[in-house]
């Protein structure tokens, strides 16, 4: 992706009353106020505290020493909380402070009520100093919340994780793979499958409704019934009670309404997603590592060298300047207990040989690396890039998708739009080579999206290809 702007976040230099207020937004906010539309060099960058890679890394390294700890039984609920430290608790300990001027606002409230009884002795400015009070607590406590409410938020954003649900994605697979499906008659097996998940998740639907019910009677009926029981009880028991207690009751039940019902039912619903996304992220963490490092190496041009299952020798120096690809695979097989596997492949592939595979696409994933368990030898000398059957395009123009992230060189990028046939749709779209398409390239076809992705492996300029029927989905 190209690279936008430095574009600093003033909340680090801001001050602590800036913080607070949220003063250090201002800006941004006019700006956004007087330009109508934000572009994306307007945004700041994160927080350093924020950002993707310093927390993925201090993830990683609790999550390796949790598992040297515990290695038969790991965590990644520790693993985060080692991860985030003491703020989870820290946060939880600013709400002391909102929660007794909470209680004392009812006190006050008592206080000034008595300035209006009969026959009070109770001088004008006690009250006056009473009510400014009663408004400086206020004030105070909304301040406390909505801080810790922010911080929160962003201790949530460092903690969230990415869910996705079963049922849109095995539609997601049947819908990208209908041809074959069509082909083979599957679609009563497939509708069977669909139908389970489904009713899964009618299940969870049920529930969750079920849930939001009882929360949204119980926001709409526990003052009333709260009150009643109240009154009633000390009605039964003869407990004299005047306007004074009827204020404090009604403002510490109103301040426990959101506590009980709201608070409580939220933190209940975000821990039960927590849990959920943990222990699918602890079981994928818990998967073998892979061995690609173990197996497949791409080096200079001065520098030959061998890779073997848990081995690593340096043969010799090669002088040339050409890719080299040896291969050698004994066995290789997606899981230990599939009946699929691959053996005995042998071949090389020297510079300027096309070569044509005509099989399963495991032995390009096995050069790749993408295979686990592996039994043999791979070198590749050269830098390589693999192209894949399925296209794959992010939301973005046709020229970043070309790019991907390198630096903008007009010849080689108009070489290989020639190349691809690319031109010719060039001139059939808006605004060209800067179209932006959206996500799985929703505004392109199925050719289009094709010739798109083999643009984005030349323009990389690669010693070796590893092509994987890449034009298949291409009109010829």
């Amino acid at each position: 992706m190209p690279t936008r702007p430095p574009n600093p976040n003033p909340s680090l230099n801001a001050s602590k009353c800036s913080r607070l207020f949220q003063e250090w937004v201002s800006p941004f906010v006019s700006k956004c106020r007087k330009q109508g539309t934000l572009d994306v060099n307007d945004l700041y960058e994160p927080l350093p505290d924020c950002e993707s890679a310093t927390l993925t890394n201090k993830l990683e390294a609790n999550w390796f020493a949790e598992t040297k700890r515990n290695p038969d039984k790991p965590s990644l609920i520790r693993a985060t909380l080692c991860t985030m430290r003491w703020k989870p608790l820290l946060f939880g300990l600013i709400l002391i402070p909102a929660e007794l001027l909470n209680i004392i606002r009812p006190l006050l409230l008592t206080f000034l009520m008595r300035f209006f009884t009969p026959c009070s002795t109770m001088p004008a400015w006690h009250a006056w100093l009473l009510a400014m009070s009663i408004i400086f607590v206020t004030l105070c406590s909304s301040a406390i919340i909505n801080y810790q409410i922010y911080l929160i938020d962003i201790l949530a954003m460092q903690m969230r994780v990415a869910y996705s649900d079963q049922r849109v994605k095995i539609m997601s697979e049947i819908i990208k793979s209908m041809r074959i499906v069509k082909m083979y008659c599957w679609e009563m097996a497939f509708d069977k499958k669909i139908r389970h998940v489904r009713r899964r998740e009618i299940i969870q639907y049920m529930w969750s409704l079920i849930f939001d019910c009882i929360q949204m009677l119980f926001s709409h009926t526990y003052m009333n019934v709260t009150f009643l029981m109240m009154y009633g009880t000390m009605w039964w028991f003869n407990i004299r009670f005047d306007i004074s207690f009827f204020a404090v009751a009604s403002c510490l039940l109103g301040h426990m309404r959101l506590t009980v019902v709201e608070f409580f039912n939220n933190a209940v619903r975000d821990l039960v997603h927590y849990l959920a996304a943990q222990k699918r992220i602890q079981t994928f963490l818990l998967l073998d590592e892979s061995e690609r490092d173990n197996r497949l190496l791409s080096q200079s041009h001065s520098e030959l060298a061998c890779i073997e299952k848990n081995d690593l020798t340096i043969v010799k120096s090669v002088p040339t300047q050409s890719p080299k690809v040896v291969c050698n695979v004994k066995q290789a097989q997606w899981d230990k207990d599939g009946s699929f596997c691959l053996k005995n492949i042998v071949f090389d592939a020297h510079p300027g040989d096309l070569i044509c595979i005509i099989g399963p696409s495991s032995l390009l994933q096995t050069l790749t690396g993408e295979i686990t368990i592996f039994d043999g030898k791979i070198r590749m000398h050269g830098s390589f890039c693999y192209v894949p059957q399925e296209s794959w395009i992010f939301s973005s123009t046709i020229k970043t998708n070309i790019l991907f992230g390198k630096a903008y060189d007009r010849n080689l990028f108009r070489d290989v739009v020639k190349a691809t046939a690319l031109d010719t749709d060039f001139v059939q779209l808006p605004n060209e080579e800067n179209t932006l398409v959206g996500d799985q390239g929703v505004m392109l076809s199925g050719g289009q999206k094709a010739r798109v992705n083999m643009a984005r492996a030349l323009y990389r300029n690669a010693d070796i290809y590893l092509l994987d029927d890449p034009l298949s989905a291409v009109d010829v």
